[in-house]
Parts: C-alpha cells; structure tokens; sequence
C-alpha cells in the first residue's frame, strides 16, 4: 500500500507542477492583454491548451493509481484517510499537497476571470473604435437634411406634399 501511496503523491506532485506552470501561463496571456498584444495572443493559447491536455493526461495516470487504492474516483480527503492508517509520513506530506492544490485552483480561478474580464473590455473597446471609424467615414449618417439645411424628422414628409384628407 505504501508503494502505491507513494506513487500517487509523485502523480500529485506532477500535477502540481503542470498547474502552476499554467499559472504562469495565464499570467503572461494577461500581460499580453493588458499591452494589446492581439498578435502574441494564439501562440500563448496554443501553450495553454498544450498544458491542459498534458493535466489532462496527469489526471487519468493519477485515475489508474487510484484503482489501486480502491476507487479511481477517490478524493485527497480519502485517499489522505487511507494514507493515515498506512503511513503518517506519507498522509501529512499529502495534506500539504491538498492545501497547495486548494491555492492553485483558486489562483488559477482568478487568474482565468482575470484574463475573460480583460477580453470583454478589450472587445467593448474595438465597438467603439469601429463606431468611431464609421462615423467618421459616414458623418451624419442618422440626420437628413432639407434644401433649407433643417433636420428632416421624418422621410416620410419628403416623399409627397398631398395631404389625404379624412
């Protein structure tokens, strides 16, 4: 059991590893968004979703030790139980890890909300330059104007002069 128990800690540590290197990740994709670098933007992307297949990847090796232990499906709450009664050393070795994983994921966390508010107001942004850019190249665009240089309020006026009456 100890052996198993061992190498699911070094599954852990791995993913541990793979997450905070994520984290760096998303931190230089917000760096990139805060500068506006749109260009930088797909080589990042493609390093972050690299990351995820290989976490990805992590996960189910950590499933298949799991199998061992009982149930791929265990918790670190369950698996830390179980290290408990075979070996102390290895049960508080893996409550650090459970803490240090509950502090990536929130970061992590952050770090994404982070990276999707800058996105949006990066997008909100280009709106507005693009209805700049239109307004400039179509001025007045919503106003018309009669031969006298008044706001016409309606088209409709201008098209006939006959009144119908009732």
């Amino acid at each position: 059991m100890d052996d198993t128990l061992i190498q699911f800690k070094e599954v852990i540590d791995e993913e541990i590893e793979a997450y905070e290197a994520l984290g760096e990740l998303y931190k230089i994709k917000q760096s990139i968004l805060v500068q506006g670098k749109s260009d930088l933007l797909m080589g990042i992307d493609a390093q972050i979703v690299s990351k995820a297949n290989f976490i990805k990847s992590l996960n189910s090796k950590r499933k298949d030790v799991a199998k061992y232990l009982g149930d791929e499906n265990l918790t670190m709450s369950q698996v830390i139980d179980k290290a408990k009664a075979a070996n102390d050393s290895i049960a508080e070795k893996l409550e650090s890890q459970k803490t240090k994983l509950r502090i990536i994921s929130k970061s992590l966390n952050l770090q994404e909300t982070t990276n999707l508010t800058l996105i949006q107001h990066g997008l909100t942004m280009v709106g507005k330059t693009l209805e700049i850019i239109v307004g400039a190249f179509v001025p007045q665009a919503n106003k018309q104007y009669d031969k006298s240089g008044h706001d016409v309020k309606s088209y409709e006026e201008l098209v006939s002069s006959i009144v119908e009456e009732a």
